[in-house]
């Protein structure tokens, strides 16, 4: 037995500690029961980078993934279990937007996606979606106005192609 840990998914394999190459129909990330799922129609070569708790600097909060259409677009992706800290999961995928740009890895161009789980607060207000949603416009704005898209959606709502990112 070599100790290699399996491939997360059919269709991936790892190249190198902490990152996978995956040619199957979908790439997907998952923590915690949040996941993103990427579709790969033609099957072309995808990176999944293990980021957080594994390629990133240790004492750093990173996002937990870059995923990638190889020498195309790289895209930062956040899990977080609920809406409660937007703001915080938004800075780290600002880290990890910096300290990946500087990477020898990277694809020429680096987007962003924030995926919660639910919508949650102490008190479940009917008022709680709408502040949600200006959070969330408003981070998507900062983002913006430095050149990086990012989404920020409930998981389960869709799948995501990497032109999503690229328009």
């Amino acid at each position: 037995m070599n100790g290699q840990k399996p491939p997360s998914q059919d269709g991936c394999s790892w190249v190198e500690e902490c990152i996978e190459e995956c040619s199957g129909p979908t790439l997907y990330v998952e923590e915690e029961g949040v996941r993103a799922t990427f579709r790969n129609p033609r099957g072309e070569r995808l990176r999944k980078v293990h980021y957080d708790r594994c390629y990133a600097p240790a004492e750093s909060r990173q996002a937990d993934f870059i995923v990638g259409l190889i020498g195309v677009i790289d895209v930062a992706v956040e899990l977080k279990g609920s809406d409660t800290n937007i703001k915080g999961a938004a800075d780290q995928v600002e880290s990890t937007i910096e300290a990946w740009g500087a990477d020898a890895k990277r694809a020429p161009r680096i987007a962003a996606l924030i995926v919660y789980g639910r919508i949650e607060g102490p008190k479940r207000l009917p008022g709680r979606i709408p502040r949600t949603r200006a959070l969330i416009l408003g981070v998507v704005a900062r983002f913006l106005r430095r050149g990086t898209l990012l989404l920020i959606e409930e998981t389960g709502r869709r799948q995501y192609s990497f032109r999503d990112f690229l328009e």
